[in-house]
């Protein structure tokens, strides 16, 4: 464990320098600072893959802060300033816990490796121990997946039944051995984002159930394309826009680990299908060849791109327009569902081992993540879509989260449908860096220096084999 732990730190080191984004210091959910509610519900007619929202969970008592003394004071930990400002709602509704925590907000990257060696210094440096602990969703198995650095939440007392609100992938994902391992309140659904006037223009219709037609299915998307091109737009900025959405349909994990602890590279179909999809955007010139978070991949939020493959925190933050702006795009954007259900970053929160106040810290971390009273005022305060399907359908029946960005449209329902189509079963501790190597290999695909699918394919495997000398790769 220790081997392949120390190896994922050191791969997020090697391909941080390829990724940037759209906000302050490190990439993907590093910047999701203020996730979002919303969407319609007629723009997704994926069918629901879950069972209703539970009306009634079991909840956590309030532990007593009698007796207790600065022993009992934790510490917890982000690489930003989201987690702090997300926690303070909970200390907001229970003032006398204030005096016993404290947040430290590191101010580096979450998924270069740099956040990962200053928790793991922190951890054993005796000073500011990191009783709860922040996880981009691309690191959080390095915690999750350590039984000598986080707990089974069952053991300090969040137990499955409290969360069964929670969007089943997140559940998936941060479960390790049958046991929950770690807790997100928010949930990150991905959806088509896409310029109104652009569609109205070329397809003649602008709402979101109707270009949700033109968009339901990759074939019809590519026949979408082609007659946006036609017309003299893009149809999304870069062939690496679409990744997101099919790697989140893989049907085996990448990495497979055997009950003796050796591991296997088992890609599957979807690694494929991202090499062939993306190489055939670029070769139809149905994209403007743009690599995500690239300045020129943000300027085309107002240049002549029809559309992204977007999430919750993406509308909200990444979407640079402003109202004033004489190229502005602001209210010009609209999501609908897309060709198929995904996710994209996320932010998770584990208890260590070592907490000195374990009932203090997991009922801070339960009430972030379960209490609906909490989640509902978060929610409609900063724009997050909550992991809680319960207070997801409360705005829903209120009509909450309707955004003058995307023109007035709400789009908190057709981010709960989609969310509930996610499947993150199969994930595997190190998909992100091996998303680091096969993006690399599709930009040689698209460029020619790979002259096949096949040959990316054996990119990614040689360089699992180069790299993960442990790892057995077929």
């Amino acid at each position: 464990m220790k081997k392949r732990l120390l190896a994922l730190t050191m791969a997020m080191i090697m391909v941080a320098s390829t990724l940037t984004a759209c906000g302050t210091t490190g990439t993907e959910s590093d910047n999701q600072t203020a996730p979002a509610t919303d969407a319609v519900t007629e723009a997704s007619e994926a069918p629901a893959s879950e069972a209703p929202a539970l009306t009634e969970v079991p909840t956590m008592e309030a532990p007593s802060t009698e007796g207790w003394d600065e022993s009992k004071k934790i510490y917890y930990y982000s690489w930003n300033d989201e987690f702090g400002s997300r926690m303070q709602y909970v200390l907001d509704a229970y003032p006398e816990y204030a005096e016993y925590v404290e947040y430290v907000n590191l101010g580096v990257s979450g998924t270069d490796g740099t956040y990962q060696t200053a928790i793991d210094t922190a951890l054993t440096s005796g000073d500011k121990y990191p009783s709860i602990i922040a996880m981009d969703n691309d690191v959080a198995k390095y915690y999750t997946e350590n039984d000598d650095v986080t707990v089974a939440l069952d053991s300090v007392g969040i137990t499955n039944d409290m969360y069964a609100n929670a969007y089943q992938y997140t559940i998936d994902y941060a479960t390790y051995n049958g046991s929950l391992k770690a807790l997100t309140w928010q949930a990150t659904p991905g959806c088509f984002t896409y310029r109104a006037s652009i569609a109205e223009e070329v397809l003649g219709v602008s709402e979101p159930a109707d270009v949700q037609e033109y968009v339901k299915d990759w074939d019809t998307f590519f026949t979408t394309a082609e007659t946006m091109k036609t017309a003299g737009y893009a149809m999304i900025s870069g062939p690496d826009d679409v990744k997101y959405a099919i790697w989140d349909q893989q049907t085996q994990p990448w990495v497979t680990v055997a009950a003796d602890g050796s591991e296997t590279l088992t890609l599957d179909g979807s690694v494929t299908e991202y090499f062939e999809t993306a190489k055939k955007l670029f070769d139809a010139g149905y994209t403007d060849g743009t690599s995500m978070w690239s300045d020129s991949w943000s300027a085309n939020f107002e240049g002549d791109v029809f559309g992204y493959f977007g999430c919750t925190w993406f509308v909200y933050w990444c979407i640079a327009t402003t109202e004033d702006s004489e190229t502005s795009s602001y209210g010009d954007w609209r999501i609908c569902a897309g060709p198929v259900g995904y996710h994209w970053g996320g932010t998770y929160v584990a208890i260590a081992k070592d907490c000195p106040n374990p009932e203090l810290a997991a009922f801070l971390v339960y009430s972030l993540c379960c209490d609906e009273e909490i989640m509902y005022t978060l929610a409609c305060d900063t724009l997050d879509f909550v992991n809680n399907k319960a207070v997801i359908e409360r705005e829903i029946a209120n009509g909450d989260g309707a955004s003058p960005l995307l023109g007035g449209q709400n789009p908190v329902e057709v981010w709960g449908e989609s969310a509930k189509t996610i499947d993150l079963s199969n994930a595997s501790y190190l998909d992100s860096a091996l998303k680091a190597i096969m993006d690399k290999a599709s930009e040689a695909y698209n460029a020619g220096t790979l002259t096949s699918a096949e040959e990316a394919v054996q990119y990614v495997k040689d360089e699992v084999a180069s790299q993960y000398d442990y790892i057995t790769v077929e």
